[in-house]
This record gives structure tokens, sequence and C-alpha cells, in this order.
């Protein structure tokens, strides 16, 4: 691992310091820092062998190449894998992708880079293009209290969600509203309903909300939510789609790493002052582009038990420390993470 980058001046790369903490010259230093600061794919993300997930990549505007259908070079690269592409009636053009059942090994991330860069003469990422990603529903187990905290946490930290989930662009695709609705108001409404209701309720309750929403939980399996089950997942609906493996990367490392937490090491107090001091006041979906330093590097010290995981995070939240005030507009301006000279590490 290379780590001379000057941000771990202040972080060093395995621990878990409390960014929340820096204040004055110390956090000013630090956020120039990570802004030089550029990602690469890392070999894996330190996620156990129990953990799953799939992906559901998009695309639009097929284009042509040398007289040859570009879906057609796409199935027939495909069609020795267990990636298979499907038609999406929302897209324009379009194509969606989807994976198996991955685990969090080199050979998973490696072969993700390399259909990425095989895809890149030949499609685009359209304003309709979302990148989906599935978590098996045991990253967060079948304990009650979990599920309730979950809901509380999105419905607190979902514009720092939906930033991020953005990924290389600085603003949700158009189609966002449509088929990955906010719900932060919604799921602070359904923990109040469900608190005091068992898990089977719970999932019953959220199992009849529309798949069309930022968190999907209509595959879920409400008799076996803590067994490893084909298709027994919670979606995340958010992200954007892209042709940058890193920002796939980053985003099953956000919502694994989040259940992860729900099941593991709830911290209520952070979280209930947060929903005092937010108060709703940025349910407004236009408002989710905007950047919330406090909020930030609260939540990434929640989420994250290691430095590289939140400065992965912060790098792609932040992007280029700018925002497109024309919030109706989807793609305005984009960050090459690898522009400029990399900074090589992996876990």
């Amino acid at each position: 691992m290379e780590n001379d980058n000057m941000i771990f001046k202040y972080l060093k790369p395995f621990d878990n310091d409390q960014i929340h903490k820096l204040q004055g010259k110390e956090l000013q230093d630090f956020l120039n820092y990570l802004n030089d600061f550029y990602l690469v794919l890392r070999d894996n993300l330190g996620l156990d062998k129990s953990v799953t997930f799939g992906l559901e990549l998009e695309y639009e505007n097929i284009l042509y190449k040398d007289d040859v259908n570009a879906l057609n070079e796409i199935r027939k690269k495909l069609e020795k894998t267990s990636w298979i592409t499907t038609y999406d009636s929302s897209l324009n053009l379009g194509v969606e992708i989807n994976s198996p059942i991955l685990h969090d090994k080199k050979e998973s991330w490696l072969y993700l880079n390399n259909l990425i860069s095989f895809l890149k003469p030949l499609v685009s990422v359209g304003d309709k293009s979302g990148g989906h990603i599935h978590v098996g529903t045991q990253a967060l187990g079948d304990n009650r209290e979990d599920w309730l905290y979950f809901l509380k946490l999105w419905s607190i930290y979902e514009n720092i969600i939906y930033r991020f989930t953005n990924g290389d662009f600085l603003n949700s695709r158009k189609s966002m509203k449509q088929y990955a609705m906010p719900m932060m108001r919604k799921f602070y409404e359904t923990y109040n309903i469900l608190k005091d209701s068992e898990l089977t309720a719970i999932i019953n309750y959220l199992k009849q909300l529309s798949r069309y929403q930022a968190v999907n939980f209509v595959n879920v399996n409400k008799e076996h939510p803590n067994d490893i089950l084909y298709k027994n997942t919670i979606e995340f609906r958010s992200p954007n789609s892209s042709l940058n493996s890193v920002v796939w990367q980053n985003n099953v490392n956000l919502f694994t790493k989040m259940l992860l937490h729900c099941k593991n090491n709830h911290q209520e107090d952070i979280v209930n002052n947060r929903f005092v001091i937010n108060n709703y006041k940025y349910s407004d979906v236009y408002l989710y582009d905007e950047i919330y330093l406090d909020q930030v590097l609260e939540f990434c010290d929640i989420i994250f038990d290691n430095n590289i995981d939140k400065i992965y995070f912060l790098r792609q939240y932040f992007k280029s420390f700018e925002v497109d005030d024309v919030h109706n507009h989807y793609g305005i301006k984009k960050e090459n993470f690898q522009k400029k000279k990399e900074i090589k590490f992996s876990l």
C-alpha cells in the first residue's frame, strides 16, 4: 500500500478516527488533502464471505460500432457467464445487465472492471440510467430492533446518501423521483407506526410499499430474513449508474456496511440528536445535491470503522467541492476520479 499521501498525516489508514471531531485548520487541511486524493479499485472491501450482493447496471444510447449492433456485442460478451442482459422499458435505447450473486472477492471486482471497460465505447449513462444494488438480507439479520434502527437511520441521513450515490455526477438522474422515490418522511413515519411491532409485521408492512422507492423490500423473505436465499435481498435504488468501477464498489461498500452497522452497533444517541437538529428541514429532494459538512462527517463516522472507508466515502460525496445550481439538469459536471495521478492501495 502506498500511504504517503498527505491525508494520512491526519488519518492512519486502518485506524478509526472520529473525523467529525476535527476542527479549524486541522479540518481545513484534511478537506484540502481529500480533494487531491484520487481513488482506485480496491481488491476487496473487507466484507465477510457471508455477505452477498448483486448489481443492476443500466445504460442508454447503445451505439453502433463497425455496423454491428452493440447490444449483440454485449450479449455475446456475456453469453458464457452468469451475467445476463434484460429489457427495461424505462430506458432510452438502453440495456440492463444483471450480475449473479457476488461476494467481496478480488475476482468479482476485476470482472466488473473489465466488463465496464468493454462497455464504455458501446453505451452511455443517460438521465434514466440507475445503478441498483441488491444486498442479501442476512446482512441486516432477523432482529426487529435492527430493522427499526435502519429505518430511522435512513430517514435522518437520506440527503447524505443521495448525494453520495449520485456517483460521478453532482445531480440525481431525472427519473429518480419516479423510480427511486425518496423516503425520508415515509420511513420515519413507518418507524413510529411499527416500533412496537414484531419483525414479521415490520417486514410485511415494508413489503407492501412500492418497489419504486429508495429502498425496495419487496424481495425480502419474511420467514427467513437471516438466511442466504436466492433473491432474498434489500434493493437500494437511489444510485445513478456509472461507467466507473470505483463508484460501483463505493456504493456496495456503503450499503453493505450500513446494514452491518445496523446489525451490530447502534448509535442511538447520535442518531436521535441528529433527528432533532434536522427535523425534516432537508426533506426537499432538490436540496439533496448540496453539501452538508457536519452531517456527512458524522454519518461516515457512524457507518464505517476504518479511515480508508471514510476517505473513499467522503471523496465520492464531495466530488469537486462544487454544487450545480441548476438542480433539474442531470450530469452537468462530472468528476473523473482517476484523472490525476492515482494513489494505489488495497485492503
